[in-house]
């Protein structure tokens, strides 16, 4: 039986996919910040499925102790990992800063999937895995604030939106650089406009546009679930926009410098959580 990991399991995207995972016949584990509410996810989905295999972690992914915890609970429920949907997000009006220092949202939306990717390194390896990031296109004018990464005294809600999703991006391209036997894999699909809670945070103009126009959860988590379990996705470090159409991709090609510096980057600040 393979094992699929979701972070951010417990509700919109995440909890899709672990759901069709799990009627895929895929022993699941799916990760939540909430342990009411990711029992109760896991529960629902193992009704939902008939599939008993559905398991769940909890740990808060926006501190560096919570992205340890997060990597500890899974190593501690298997030992082979053959797909991962890195699915936690947010969307932050307010700069909040965390316990470690850093930008929530870039803490909980690409921090936490850069440390719990290389938490996972053997986990990962030992199931020849396929990563799919669930993310958008990178913004215009978008950058990586090396001097200031936390934005403390620079901080826009779009700014630092920008900075994570570009930074999702330069991590994908260089994770498929350092991995070039494409063994264990890793790419991006579109996430579009869908009805999850990661709008909650927004105004009610904004949010009633997307329960109007945006596609359901289910929907959705379709492309992820394709890009982690289909036998013909077999490249690394690529941009999916069209929903299980691998025929329309995009190679991740930015600055190699900006890329490799940011892994640099990364690695530092997790260091905290490797030894």
């Amino acid at each position: 039986m393979k094992t699929a990991v979701i972070t951010g399991g417990n509700s919109g995207i995440g909890k899709a996919a672990a759901l069709q995972f799990a009627q895929k016949g895929y022993r699941v584990i799916l990760h939540g910040r909430d342990a009411a509410k990711t029992k109760q996810a896991a529960e629902e989905i193992q009704k939902l499925s008939g599939n008993k295999q559905v398991e769940y972690v909890v740990a808060d992914v926006s501190l560096l102790k919570g992205m340890k915890e997060l990597a500890d609970a899974v190593k501690q429920k298997t030992d082979t990992i053959h797909a991962l949907v890195l699915s936690t997000g947010v969307i932050l009006p307010n700069h909040i800063i965390t316990a470690d220092g850093l930008e929530a949202g870039f803490a909980i939306q690409y921090l936490s999937r850069f440390a719990v990717t290389q938490l996972l390194t053997k986990e990962l390896r030992a199931g020849n895995a396929k990563i799919v990031q669930v993310g958008a296109s990178v913004l215009p004018g978008a950058k990586i604030f090396f001097d200031d990464i936390a934005l403390k005294n620079n901080f826009s809600m779009v700014k630092a939106m920008a900075q994570e999703m570009f930074a999702n991006h330069l991590f994908i391209q260089e994770f498929a650089k350092r991995n070039p036997e494409n063994k264990v894999i890793m790419n991006m699909g579109e996430v579009g406009i869908a009805r999850t809670g990661i709008t909650r945070n927004l105004n009610f103009f904004f949010r009633l546009g997307v329960n109007l126009f945006g596609k359901t959860p289910e929907k959705a988590a379709k492309n992820f679930v394709f890009l982690t379990s289909d036998e013909s996705v077999n490249f690394s470090g690529y941009f999916i926009k069209s929903s299980g159409n691998i025929n329309k991709k995009t190679k991740i090609q930015h600055d190699a410098s900006i890329a490799e510096q940011l892994w640099n980057k990364s690695m530092e600040l997790i260091a905290p959580i490797l030894k």
